[in-house]
C-alpha cells in the first residue's frame, strides 16, 4: 500500500523497519511472482517478509516480534486477520500496538457486514484498549474512533507522502474540456466500499444532455460484486458509456489521470484517499462522497463532495460536468492543484510521525 511506502520513506533514517505481510492477495491460490516466502528480504528502506499461509498464525507472529526485538508494533488495519492475531497476542504481551484503521471505522464502511464488524470492534474495546494507540489521519477519523473508544489514546497524524511522490504526480499541461462532453475516471479497488455500484446505479437513471463516459481502473476483488456492476453497465444508454480498462501500474497513474476531465469516487469511507489526492495534484477536479477528509470542495472550486443519499444532487452535478465549458473548467483545474499544494504546505509530516512512534 502507498500508505506504508510513504511511512517507510519518512522513517527509514530514524528506525530499523521490519514489514511483515502475506505472500498473496486475498483469495489468490499462488504467491506473488518473484518473491521469497518466510525469509527476510531487503526492501526500500526496510526488511520485508512475505508469509506463506501456514505461517500466518499466533506462534509465528510472536516469534517474529521477539526475533526483531520490536519497540513498536504497527498494524495497517483494524479488521484484517493479521491484526486480529496481534490483538490476541497483545493480551499476553501487554505491548503497545499502534493501529491504523484506514477508514474502517467510518460509518459507511462499518455498515458493510456490520453484523461481523461492530461486535468485533466492541470486543477490541473490552480486551485491550489500554494497550492501543490509534493512528488517525484526519479529524473525521478521530471522531469515528472515539465513537467506540471514547477513553482511548488517539494520536492525530496526517498521512505522509513518499519522497518520490512529486515525480509521479506531475501537474499536467493544459487540458481542453469539450463542452457537452465529460470524461470521468474511477481508479480504485473494485469493492463495495469504494461505491462503484452506487455510481452505476445513478447512471442507470441519468440521461445526459450530451455525452458522458466513465473509465474504470483497478483490481476486481469480488467476482459476484463485479458481475452486479456489469449488469448495470449493460443497462446504460448510448449517451452514457462505461468501460473497464483493467489494472493500472502506480507509475502510470499520473499520465492516466491527465487524460480525463473529472475523477469520481462515491466511496463509503476513506481515511485519506491517495487516489483523490493524486487527482488534485495533476489538476483534476473530483466528484466524491462526503465520507473523506476532502470537504468543502464546492467552496474551493475544486470539485464536489456530496452525500451519497442525495441522488438528485449527484445527477445534477453529473449534468453540470457534461455541460461545463473550457473557461469554467480551467478555473477548476487550478483550484484542484491548489488543494494538493495547500495540504503539502501546511502539514508538519515529520514531527507528527515522530510523535506517533515516541508515545508511551
Amino acid at each position: 500500500m502507498r500508505s506504508i511506502a510513504n511511512l517507510v520513506g519518512l522513517l527509514q533514517d530514524k528506525y530499523d523497519l521490519f514489514i511483515v505481510t502475506r505472500d498473496r492477495d486475498y483469495q489468490d491460490k499462488a504467491p506473488y511472482p518473484g518473491i521469497v516466502t518466510d525469509e527476510w528480504m531487503p526492501g526500500e528502506g526496510c526488511q520485508l517478509m512475505y508469509l506463506s499461509p501456514g505461517n500466518v498464525n499466533l506462534l509465528h507472529l510472536n516469534w517474529l516480534i521477539n526475533q526483531t526485538n520490536a519497540d513498536y508494533i504497527y498494524a495497517n488495519s483494524l479488521l484484517g486477520y493479521m491484526t486480529r492475531l496481534l490483538l490476541v497476542l497483545n493480551i499476553i504481551r501487554r505491548q503497545i500496538l499502534i493501529i491504523a484503521p484506514r477508514g474502517e471505522m467510518h460509518k459507511g464502511a462499518l455498515r458493510l457486514k456490520a453484523y461481523k464488524k461492530i461486535p468485533f470492534v466492541y470486543l477490541v474495546k473490552a480486551i485491550s484498549k489500554k494497550w492501543i494507540i490509534w493512528h488517525a489521519t484526519d479529524l473525521t477519523e478521530i471522531q469515528a474512533i472515539k465513537q467506540f473508544f471514547a477513553d482511548s489514546r488517539v494520536q492525530y497524524v496526517p498521512v505522509r507522502f513518499a519522497p518520490d511522490t512529486p515525480k509521479q504526480l506531475t501537474q499536467r499541461t493544459t487540458h481542453i474540456k469539450q463542452e457537452g462532453v465529460a470524461k470521468l475516471v474511477f481508479i480504485s479497488r473494485i469493492t463495495p466500499k469504494k461505491g462503484l455500484h452506487l455510481l452505476l446505479k445513478l447512471l442507470t437513471k441519468f440521461t445526459p444532455s450530451g455525452q458522458l463516459t466513465v473509465d474504470i481502473y483497478g483490481p476486481n476483488e469480488t467476482n459476484s460484486y463485479w458481475q452486479d456492476c456489469l449488469a448495470m453497465i449493460q443497462k446504460l444508454g448510448p449517451t452514457c458509456v462505461v468501460t473497464y480498462q483493467g489494472m493500472i501500474d502506480h507509475d502510470s497513474v499520473s499520465n492516466v489521470l491527465a487524460a480525463y476531465d473529472f475523477f469520481v469516487l462515491p466511496t463509503l469511507g476513506e481515511n485519506f484517499g491517495h487516489a483523490i489526492f493524486e487527482a488534485f495534484s495533476v489538476g483534476l477536479p473530483v466528484l466524491i462522497s462526503d465520507q473523506t477528509q476532502w470537504r468543502g470542495l464546492q467552496e474551493r472550486g475544486a470539485g464536489w463532495d456530496l452525500p451519497l443519499q442525495h441522488e438528485a444532487d449527484w445527477l445534477a452535478t453529473l449534468q453540470q460536468c457534461v455541460a461545463m465549458n473550457t473557461r469554467t473548467y480551467s478555473r477548476m483545474t487550478v483550484a484542484a492543484r491548489h488543494v494538493a499544494e495547500a495540504y503539502m504546505d501546511t502539514v508538519q509530516f515529520e514531527q507528527s510521525y515522530t510523535d506517533l512512534f515516541s508515545t508511551h
